[in-house]
């Protein structure tokens, strides 16, 4: 047992062990964003094919996982994420987003034209086990429409639960 504990091999395993926890514990990623207004009132859409959405007033980016150039978010470690979208539309055309992994549909959030009502929103959520650099992206549906104004209604947030 005294030889084993001092052997090299032990110490290797322990160095190896002990990073290993010390950066799964050390793992923080975390953002939320809203679509920009800027200019005041903007629509998006609608357009004949599906668009990425780029959230470019970023409240928080813990980590620099959410990309405002291109709307990605790209995971940074292995781990099961948690994410959340809300829509807005006030006017007559229906509005919908898709969240998409790497490419494929994964879950989506539409609403038809407001009714009686003047103003809709919608909003989806999902946890997703992603491996390091797997892409998270959201998409305007096609054929509808997003409204944004400075209250910031739109938004697209997530965070890592924990490693695997």
């Amino acid at each position: 047992l005294f030889l084993f504990l001092f052997s090299p091999h032990f110490f290797f395993s322990l160095a190896h062990f002990h990073l290993i926890s010390f950066s799964a514990e050390r793992a923080k990623v975390a953002f939320s964003a809203s679509l920009s207004s800027s200019a005041g009132v903007k629509y998006f859409g609608p357009y004949a094919e599906a668009i990425t959405l780029v959230y470019e007033n970023v409240l928080t980016n813990i980590g620099n996982a959410y990309d405002t150039n291109t709307g990605d978010f790209t995971a940074p470690v292995k781990g099961v994420y948690f994410f959340n979208f809300v829509v807005f539309n006030p006017y007559d055309i229906s509005t919908g987003v898709k969240l998409l992994k790497n490419g494929n549909l994964v879950v989506a959030a539409s609403d038809n034209p407001p009714g009686q009502d003047t103003e809709d929103t919608t909003c989806n959520s999902v946890s997703l086990i992603l491996e390091q650099g797997d892409q998270i992206r959201l998409q305007l549906i096609e054929n509808r429409r997003i409204y944004t104004d400075g209250l910031r209604r739109n938004t697209f947030s997530g965070h890592l639960l924990f490693t695997m």
